[in-house]
């Protein structure tokens, strides 16, 4: 009987362990490298990909891309922020400073880099930050909607 009760307190320790191991630890570390979120656009047959990559400097990319499905290569662009980001706590700032996009009254989606507009932006953005299931999901929180705006909820990343 002493030995069932032991397992069973052993069994609930390591339950509690291990999903409690993800949520709380925010540090710079943790965010280095890229996460993505894809959505099929069945129009075109390709992948629209957003993708955030943190940088060691503490820098950081935004990409939005068309990729085909199966493989991880980018045909083009959509647009393209980049800047540097700070981590206090589970608040991640982001301090805006290039944003490049298509040329207003394009016919398509995406394009070459080159072929992208825009420059000099400054814009910062304070998001609510969550790592879940090993660190291997980035949960985005943008926060309040304002009143009349178009939001979305919480947006979950993956590590590529």
């Amino acid at each position: 009987m002493k030995l069932s009760s032991l397992l069973a307190l052993a069994t609930i320790l390591c339950i509690t362990l291990s999903c409690s191991i993800d949520d709380n630890d925010f540090n710079q570390e943790n965010l280095h490298g890229t996460w993505e979120l894809s959505s099929y656009w069945e129009e075109s047959g390709l992948f629209l990909v957003q993708a955030y990559e943190f940088n060691e400097d503490g820098t950081f990319e935004l990409r939005v891309t068309a990729r085909q499905q199966d493989s991880n290569i980018d045909f083009g662009y959509n647009s393209l922020t980049s800047g540097t980001y700070s981590l206090v706590g589970n608040t991640l700032s982001l301090q805006e400073k290039e944003f490049l996009t298509i040329p207003e009254g394009s016919t398509v989606w995406y394009t070459g880099m080159d072929k992208l507009v825009g420059g000099d932006w400054n814009r910062e953005t304070e998001i609510t930050i969550s790592l879940k299931e090993r660190k291997s999901q980035l949960v985005l929180d943008f926060g309040p909607c304002p009143p009349n705006a178009m939001c979305t909820g919480p947006i979950t990343f993956f590590r590529r």
